[in-house]
């Protein structure tokens, strides 16, 4: 538990609701604002989620830093405070609302097509590519379908940039990948990078899940779908009697979202890796070798509902 909250205080959340006609002035803004997270100390990714009608009414920013402490030094750093009191004209009641937490939550369950793309990126050309990225990335949010997207540089012995582009549909993402706009620019990179892999993920629990290393597909949605309810189930449960208490007096909104931070933290690290540890068999079955979860994996799995319903009737 005390990992989990640690991993947990080193995400920032920033969430609004953009202002009428104001979505092209956000847009600038939000591009501002990534460039200088990832360019502070500590900084590790930027991922942002814009609206989605009928899902998720705010946009939502995840800064995501390697301590508590540079991500407090960000947080308070003139740079960080002056960038969000741009943002203040933008957004309903002039607040962009910061939390410590995770925002997965806002996309569980929701079918996306996603590519991951590796750069490598030539020595000495890293700030160039900086502002490439936040120029190929005004152009790609405005084609159809585009649901966010993912950038972390290099950290550590990493050896490129990862970026990550979610889109609703597979043919709304190559509609992307194949429009003469994206051509144009890959051109422009060329001098700035030294290679490129690409890979397509296609699953409702993006990072959730592994592929099969044999076939390469991503298991049944139903399946994956089943487990992350076993390993989520129990989480909300201990919190509606521990956690829910303490968040009393809260806005619904605010201690909504901070106990789906926490849940959907805790179900991604460690329960979903171990429940895919105990499930592979079902998950991931091999046709030359018979296993017996790979017969019985849904009858073990209502067992176990049954197992939890019942333990946790008794005790909460």
């Amino acid at each position: 538990m005390t990992a989990a909250i640690e991993a947990l205080s080193s995400n920032l959340i920033l969430c609004a609701r953009v202002l009428p006609n104001r979505e092209a002035e956000t847009a600038q803004w939000r591009v501002r604002y990534q460039t200088a997270m990832l360019a502070s100390p500590g900084a590790l990714s930027f991922q942002y989620w814009p609206p989605a009608p009928q899902d998720q009414e705010a946009a939502v920013i995840v800064a995501r830093f390697d301590s508590l402490a540079e991500l407090r030094a960000w947080q308070q750093s003139e740079q960080n405070r002056a960038l969000v009191k741009e943002a203040a004209p933008l957004v309903e009641g002039g607040v962009l609302l910061q939390l410590a937490g995770q925002a997965a939550a806002e996309y569980y369950g929701r079918a996306t097509t996603s590519e991951v793309v590796i750069t490598q990126i030539k020595p000495g050309q890293e700030a160039a590519y900086r502002a490439f990225a936040d120029r190929i990335q005004r152009v790609q949010e405005t084609f159809p379908g585009y649901l966010g997207s993912f950038v972390q540089p290099p950290h550590q012995k990493e050896l490129g940039w990862t970026t990550v582009l979610r889109f609703d549909t597979a043919e709304n993402l190559d509609g992307w990948l194949n429009s003469p706009e994206r051509a144009a620019l890959l051109t422009e990179s060329e001098p700035l990078i030294i290679g490129f892999q690409a890979q397509r993920v296609d699953t409702s629990f993006p990072g959730w899940t592994p592929v099969d290393p044999v076939t390469g597909k991503s298991p049944n949605k139903w399946m994956t779908a089943s487990l992350v309810l076993l390993t989520l189930f129990p989480v909300v449960m201990f919190e509606i009697r521990f956690l829910n208490p303490h968040l009393h007096g809260l806005p619904p909104a605010l201690a909504t979202f901070i106990g789906n931070g926490i849940s959907v933290a805790l179900t991604t690290s460690p329960l979903m890796p171990l429940a895919i540890g105990v499930f592979s068999p079902w998950l991931f079955p091999d046709t030359t070798k018979a296993h017996w979860l790979a017969k019985w994996g849904p009858a073990v799995v209502a067992l176990c509902y049954a197992i939890e319903i019942a333990v946790l009737w008794r005790l909460i």
